[in-house]
């Protein structure tokens, strides 16, 4: 997670990433579309007929959100901001130490609850959240959460809590401090990656990119500091179809969205310039095409033991081992995903070198037969996969989200692994997923 990535470069690489739906969607629109313009690399494939209208909506026009995590609790009630006392820490689960030396804590309580609680420097324990209090299977939340610290989202450091959910996909809450020591957060659902949209140098959060949410949105902020939330869903709706990027300033993103009256895909654009939003709609665009992808089997097909998986970070620590949980949420990364995009995990051929500097590699092997299978990945999405000759680009991940998200879940489990009471201090699995006696999802 603390790796930076040019947001130019991420917005060129999610030009190429989301373009490649758009082939199959038109194949089943109807009657073959007039003859395409030319296309180049240089025009980014986009071509326009005239200048759309421009809808603008300021943000000001928005709610404001409300940040303060005193009055965003988890989901459960009692995570009330209160001082805690260190000896009801019966097992610390996950620590993890900011910058400022403030500690954060995720905890189990003798009576069964988990906790979390921060202390900053030279004062005491205050709890800010309650992930479980007790009641019903814990094993939506216990089996698989993670702490870490973050770096340059919004222009925020902090730390994030990530946990899975009773619907099969992870939560995102990002929590940080203002200078008066306010601790304040953000929530995030699917597949959250940090993007500058407005060209300003500060990323903004977006989420929800993979097709099947249907329902890209974004946290931006204003230079008085305070955060609005966009639901693109609200102004024109559809399916994240690419991102224009044309140099440094703001991107342009494009969607697509069926017209059942006309039975023709349409294509509107957003774009967030100066504090507003800026709304096409119906515009005239033309989708690239992607024609060399490369087929990625599932190397585990076929084992009938749950696979032993490792990562092992740019700076050689290894996160050796995982529970159930952990193991499912990497492998459906490229297979598998409980939320599948239509095309797949997509990956194509590339000459660039893979940047050792930043490549994680993980590596599931059989406990039975002692077959493995590895595969690289770095910062800018270039990446390696045995039995493939050279190496390729992530296009998409199983679930159609992007590269960059991939990337930072890797990031996230080996961070994770070098504080969590249920690794040891080489980053060996200790073989239990949080709380002993409490039994892994299978």
């Amino acid at each position: 997670m603390s790796h930076r990535r040019g947001p130019a470069l991420l917005c060129l690489l999610l030009a190429t990433v989301l373009t490649v739906f758009a082939a199959p969607h038109l194949a089943s629109a109807g009657p073959p579309a007039e003859p395409a313009p030319p296309q180049s690399l240089n025009d980014e494939n986009i071509y326009y007929e005239e200048t759309p209208a421009v809808q603008i909506i300021p943000l000001t026009d928005l709610e404001p959100v409300d940040t303060l995590a005193a009055t965003n609790p988890f989901w459960i009630e009692g995570g009330t901001l209160d001082p805690v006392d260190p000896a009801e820490m019966e097992t610390i689960l996950a620590e993890c130490t900011l910058e400022d030396n403030t500690i954060v804590r995720l905890y189990a309580t003798a009576e069964g609850l988990i906790d979390g609680a921060f202390s900053r420097p030279d004062q005491g324990w205050i709890r800010f959240v309650r992930c479980y209090n007790g009641e019903g299977n814990p094993s939506a939340f216990v089996a698989n959460p993670t702490l870490t610290p973050f770096d340059g989202v919004m222009g925020k450091s902090g730390f994030l809590l990530r946990s899975s959910t009773a619907l099969d996909y992870y939560s995102h809450d990002y929590y940080w401090f203002d200078e008066d020591g306010t601790l304040r957060m953000l929530h995030a659902w699917f597949d959250p990656v940090a993007l500058d949209l407005d060209g300003d140098g500060t990323t903004e959060l977006v989420w929800e990119i993979a097709e099947w949410t249907t329902s890209l949105s974004f946290y931006c902020q204003e230079a008085d500091g305070t955060v609005y939330e966009v639901q693109t869903g609200v102004y024109i709706g559809g399916f994240l179809e690419a991102v224009e990027a044309e140099g440094p300033g703001p991107v342009r993103l494009i969607f697509r969205r069926y017209d059942s009256e006309a039975g023709l895909w349409q294509y509107h654009a957003l774009t967030l310039r100066d504090g507003a939003l800026e709304v096409e709609r119906d515009i005239a665009y033309v989708p690239a095409t992607l024609e060399d992808a490369i087929s990625l089997p599932d190397p585990t097909a076929g084992w009938t033991a749950l696979p032993h998986v490792s990562i092992t970070a740019p700076d050689g620590w290894t996160m050796d081992g995982a529970g159930a949980a952990a193991y499912f949420d990497l492998h459906s990364q490229l297979w598998d995903s409980p939320f599948p995009s239509p095309n797949g995990t997509v990956i194509v051929p590339t000459d660039a070198p893979l940047d050792e500097e930043t490549a994680y590699t993980v590596t599931f092997s059989d406990p039975e037969t002692g077959d493995s299978f590895s595969w690289s990945l770095d910062a800018e999405g270039v990446c390696r996969f045995d039995g493939i000759e050279g190496n390729c680009r992530l296009v998409s991940t199983s679930a159609g989200s992007l590269p960059a998200y991939c990337y930072d879940v890797l990031a996230i489990y080996c961070d994770a692994s070098r504080t969590a009471r249920n690794y040891d201090e080489q980053g060996r699995w200790l073989g239990w997923d949080l709380v002993e006696d409490w039994t892994p999802i299978q």
